[in-house]
């Protein structure tokens, strides 16, 4: 009887003990190659550059914030907005839409700035700014998220008026509040589609287990990449802190989660799904002086009216 099996192999050997280590080699190969493919959750600093370096800020935006009120003249801020043509278009589209209703047609930048005023111009530059960093969504709702955004930057500013805040500051860090979603939705939206679909946990609570930061760290530390001011880059990083923990219920900080709570109140959506915070109408705006303030700018049906001139005319 040969010592040789049918496969040519000595008797009792494994005839696919060579096939089925090749096999595992090649299973290993592949998996080292998809863990290089896909490697864990990025560091905070990690993504930050990637969204900076994927959306930033338009020069015109930081040369406006580079403009001392105090010192400044029409001439220069209209001829900053001029330099960039899309933005011109935009401005003067708000400038002559209902909302302001002119007698007469306003046709350059100059012209705005002298009847809109610089901070109604510089708002709405800026804000177009931000807007244009990101065009699109894949998870959000894009005009809901800016009109809540917007919404709470007007209300953030009554507030500062109200408390004696930097009025300026307050409506950019209402609009700016939640750009670190928008970032993440722009440059990990997969990831964030996950935390979106987290049940039953806040949605900050969801982004820290899928993330290891949330939107409002993000937010922050790309407002302070953007040269924003530092207490403007604190008010968006904190915007999701509860107001009880906050030292000063004056400050930028608390303008803008004041601002944020009333606009959830009166039910406008933020463009996102996740899970329903409390909605119950803050007490401090149905009295004076938050009810005076808020009558004096219109009441909610104007300040909604400049929310959609402000969407309409600027995205």
């Amino acid at each position: 009887m040969s010592d040789l099996s049918a496969f040519g192999q000595p008797r009792g050997s494994d005839p696919f003990a060579a096939a089925r280590e090749a096999l595992a080699r090649r299973i290993l190969a592949e998996q080292a190659r998809a863990a290089v493919e896909q490697p864990g959750p990025a560091s905070l600093d990690e993504v930050l550059a990637e969204v900076a370096d994927l959306r930033p800020l338009p020069q015109v935006a930081q040369k406006i914030l580079a403009l001392d009120e105090g010192t400044f003249s029409p001439q220069e801020l209209a001829a900053i907005i001029a330099t960039d043509q899309a933005l011109t278009a935009k401005l003067l589209r708000l400038a002559n839409s209902a909302y302001y209703g002119f007698a007469r047609r306003i046709t350059t930048a100059r012209d705005a700035v002298v009847l809109l005023g610089y901070r109604s111009v510089r708002n709405a530059a800026l804000t177009s700014c931000l807007m244009q960093t990101a065009q699109s969504a894949t998870n959000l709702n894009y005009d809901a998220f800016w009109q809540f955004s917007i919404a709470t930057g007007i209300l953030a500013e009554v507030l500062a008026r109200v408390e004696g805040a930097d009025h300026e500051e307050a409506f950019t860090a209402g609009v700016l509040h939640r750009i670190g979603l928008l970032a993440l939705d722009q440059g990990r939206p997969d990831q964030l589609a996950q935390a979106l679909s987290m049940p039953d946990i806040t949605a900050y609570e969801a982004e820290q287990r899928v993330f290891g930061f949330t939107d409002a760290e993000l937010g922050g530390a790309l407002a302070l990449h953007w040269n924003f001011p530092e207490t403007l880059a604190t008010a968006v990083r904190e915007h999701a802190a509860p107001l009880d923990a906050l030292p000063d219920r004056r400050s930028l900080t608390a303008c803008v989660l004041r601002a944020r709570m009333f606009v959830r109140a009166y039910g406008l959506p933020d463009g996102i799904t996740f899970p329903a915070e409390p909605t119950d109408v803050p007490e401090e705006w149905e009295r004076p002086p938050l009810s005076t303030a808020l009558q004096q700018s219109g009441g909610m049906v104007k300040v909604m009216e400049q929310v959609e001139a402000l969407v309409g005319s600027l995205a």
